[in-house]
């Protein structure tokens, strides 16, 4: 989530809020809250263009802001989030819950990824059921870090976390020393143009719109070796024959997946 100033824009779509909050994302939105009375805020770019509003959807308020701060969301927060049946994320002041098996503490900061969404907790049950024990991983889009130090928690040997946005690095440090994170891992700014060629890891995560990551589809399969893992999360249910064709064209299996309301998360295995 960038800092700077942005509009904010009151949309009341038609139909259902979670398919109009991917639209919303596709069409360049850097945050958004859910209002009452099926109420859509986006906060957009400065320089949005607003011909992209489809002419069903009835606009009912906008202004100027500052862009949505992360870190002050995070920290109104003030009870821990289930993310899964063992896995709880826990700002830094909140005590840790007596019942949780796994605790990550995450500082927000201006990174998005607190465990709140629907594609987190996807891809976080997902890695759960992966054989984790000693995989390098890359985690591509990381933003606060929660699915790769996720990974080392459950096993994972050396981690690489990348993001374009370079205010998500610090965040990612101090959210790795919050969780004992050491030994083999990085983060920086940037994506997979970044890496070196001949580069494997193990295991892809990728949590981020379909439009996001499908044109960088063919780099991230460079990386992997032939029994590889993706892990795919990020995508409305809707999407998933996209992916599965994909898979098929270019000899990757699908080896799990999981839905939670509209969105859906995969995992796969390089086959060739």
């Amino acid at each position: 989530m960038e800092s700077r100033a942005a509009i904010w824009i009151d949309f009341a779509p038609p139909g259902d809020l979670e398919l109009a909050s991917s639209d919303l994302f596709e069409m360049g939105a850097m945050g958004l809250e859910e209002l009452d009375g099926g109420v859509l805020r986006a906060w957009l770019p400065l320089d949005w263009n607003r011909g992209q509003i489809p002419s069903d959807w009835k606009v009912v308020g906008d202004g100027e802001v500052e862009a949505k701060d992360w870190d002050l969301s995070w920290r109104l927060q003030q009870e821990p989030l289930r993310v899964t049946d063992r896995l709880v994320v826990v700002p830094p002041w909140v005590d840790k819950p007596a019942d949780a098996e796994i605790c990550l503490r995450m500082e927000a900061k201006q990174a998005f990824g607190t465990g709140g969404h629907e594609s987190t907790r996807l891809a976080s049950r997902l890695l759960e059921g992966l054989p984790l024990s000693g995989k390098s991983v890359f985690d591509i889009g990381a933003g606060t870090g929660i699915l790769g130090f996720y990974c080392r928690i459950l096993g994972a040997g050396r981690i690489e976390l990348c993001d374009i946005d370079p205010d998500s690095i610090p965040c990612l440090e101090e959210n790795a020393q919050l969780n004992g994170i050491e030994g083999d891992w990085s983060a920086w700014a940037g994506s997979l143009d970044r890496i070196p060629s001949g580069t494997k890891f193990d295991v892809l995560l990728a949590n981020m719109l379909r439009t996001e990551f499908f044109p960088m589809r063919e780099q991230a399969l460079a990386l992997m070796p032939a029994g590889g893992l993706l892990v795919l999360s990020g995508y409305l249910a809707k999407e998933r024959e996209l992916v599965l064709d994909w898979f098929a064209k270019d000899g990757l299996e699908l080896v799990s997946e999981a839905t939670e309301g509209d969105w859906w998360a995969c995992a796969g295995r390089r086959i060739v």
